[in-house]
């Protein structure tokens, strides 16, 4: 049985039995957790190449948790009704985001707190383009983070690989694995998630909460609604189980700057985003 402290992440990995020729789009992996309160939650897994998908969970509720796969495709793949259990335990670190608990926003609708009720002051910092060559690993993001720390940040709002002022697969935006996708937005690169992995991982592990957003609202244009439904699990799949904060899109209505559009079309674009 695995184990983990409060709020900190666990992983499983899942690996198909059967040969998929493109299981990014063909297979969809869920799991379903119960808490020792009975309470259910179903998480995505996330694709990571070949026949694998892996999850991650935690949870601030002491006790033994069980959780089982769900598949798409849930006979003859190895990856439905794999069952399991591991055990959460109080959380003895200093680290005050796995002290304290995620972020929501308190009975009052006026703040943020913490799940233990802690007030949170949302005191951000724009990293746009974090998760690229711009800001190299490990040397650069990690001075960065550390200058933000120690200034009294708490927040870091970067973009989950579809970048603004600028069209996709543009080479301002890779990252040491390539892009997030590939060119004809058939399926994700997990390689350059892998990379992101390192840095937000690393924010948490500083006290710092990324607020991971999407894409830029025109992407609805250039990838379209479908291409980003999948763009969006993949993040809420790997990064869900930190104490993450989501915006769905930068600038959501704006159509891209070379590019006009109609009041229309910026409805239809709010309609997507809502829908998604």
């Amino acid at each position: 049985m695995k184990r983990a402290q409060q709020h900190q992440v666990l992983e499983w990995s899942f690996t198909s039995e059967e040969l998929h020729p493109d299981p990014f789009n063909t297979v969809q992996l869920d799991v379903l957790f119960t808490g020792p309160d009975d309470r259910q939650l179903l998480l995505p897994a996330f694709w990571t190449g070949d026949q694998t998908w892996n999850v991650r969970y935690s949870s601030g509720k002491l006790g033994v948790h069980r959780y089982e796969s769900r598949c798409s495709l849930p006979t003859g793949t190895g990856l439905h009704g794999h069952p399991g259990e591991l055990e959460i335990l109080p959380y003895t670190g200093a680290n005050p985001l796995l002290q304290r608990g995620p972020l929501r926003l308190a009975p009052s609708r006026r703040h943020l707190e913490h799940q233990d009720g802690t007030p949170f002051l949302w005191q951000g910092d724009t990293w746009w383009m974090g998760l690229c060559e711009r800001l190299r690993w490990p040397k650069d993001f990690q001075e960065l983070n550390a200058d933000r720390a120690k200034k009294g940040f708490g927040v870091v709002q970067i973009i989950a690989g579809l970048y603004p002022d600028m069209e996709p697969f543009d080479e301002r935006g890779r990252n040491e694995a390539g892009f997030p996708w590939e060119k004809d937005f058939s399926r994700i690169n997990p390689s350059y998630f892998g990379q992101a992995d390192l840095r937000l991982a690393h924010l948490v592990r500083t006290g710092l909460v990324p607020c991971i957003v999407g894409s830029w609202g025109y992407f609805m244009d250039f990838a379209g609604p479908q291409v980003l439904e999948k763009h969006w699990r993949n993040p809420v799949a790997r990064y869900g189980a930190y104490p993450v904060v989501w915006c769905v899109a930068g600038e959501a209505l704006i159509f891209y700057y070379l590019k006009p559009r109609s009041q229309e079309e910026a409805d239809a674009y709010r309609r997507e985003l809502r829908a998604k």
